[in-house]
């Protein structure tokens, strides 16, 4: 199940730069997307070389590919599944609903084998209706997959970046764009924040960790904000501050 859940982080990363560039990323590209992701969302870092190894391996005939319990986890968030176990669930019962629905459409089959009159015209009848339900079993199985990830993000929570801090928003891909749309986080829309930091602003809590992270707008100028995540823009990693960046950017006489 572990190399379903690579495939289809994947899938879903190809299609959403799609939506929001027009074009196809390289498997590199996508493999970095999701680790960004990781890092921002799950709070912790899997490197993007790491999980093209998994999607190479994933690739591969062998099914024996393995994930971590926090990987797996946050690759099903991604994937708009609680967690591992639900992922497992629901593509269980996709499946099962087609094991139980094949059973039942085998069983005329043998019988028919045991009946002496006319066994190859009712042989070719019997193979019609099979062929004809399969295809209407396909099709229904599609449209509850389509209802249900409709139904998923209709219930997800999302945020676009404002200027200065988040905002939650409805889900609309034509207004806001499919790269700007991200999954609601409480924390996100309390604690980050763009600010313009001076010689008064408190760089270091109390205890001596860091208030305050920096990177570079898109515009190559340096940006400040008061939690540890990923550029709202870029999407580059913020840095810590330091006393020489203090310094230097912000206050001489610190």
């Amino acid at each position: 199940m572990h190399k379903k859940l690579v495939l289809s982080a994947f899938k879903k990363a190809k299609e959403e730069a799609k939506a929001a560039t027009g074009v196809n990323m390289s498997v590199t590209a996508l493999a970095k997307k999701i680790s960004d992701y990781m890092l921002e969302e799950c709070r912790f870092q899997y490197h993007e070389k790491s999980l093209r190894n998994k999607y190479n391996l994933a690739l591969q005939e062998d099914d024996a590919l393995e994930l971590k319990s926090t990987v797996a986890n946050c690759l099903c968030c991604y994937l708009g599944h609680k967690n591992y176990e639900e992922f497992i669930i629901q593509n269980r019962t996709i499946k099962e609903e087609f094991s139980v629905t094949e059973q039942k459409l085998e069983n005329p089959i043998k019988t028919s084998k045991r009946m002496k009159s006319e066994p190859t015209s009712i042989s070719e009848k019997l193979k019609i209706v099979i062929h004809k339900n399969k295809v209407t079993l396909i099709f229904c199985s599609l449209i509850f997959l389509l209802y249900f990830g409709l139904y998923m993000i209709d219930r997800q929570r999302w945020m676009v970046w404002d200027h200065y801090h988040y905002v939650e928003v409805p889900f609309d891909v034509n207004k806001y764009g499919m790269g700007n749309l991200k999954l609601y986080k409480h924390e996100r829309i309390k604690n980050f924040i763009k600010v313009n930091p001076d010689c008064d602003y408190a760089f270091f809590k109390p205890n001596g960790n860091e208030n305050l992270w920096y990177q570079k707008s898109t515009s190559g100028e340096l940006e400040y904000f008061t939690s540890y995540g990923l550029h709202p823009e870029t999407g580059k990693t913020l840095k810590k501050i330091t006393p020489y960046m203090i310094r230097k950017y912000i206050c001489e006489s610190y």
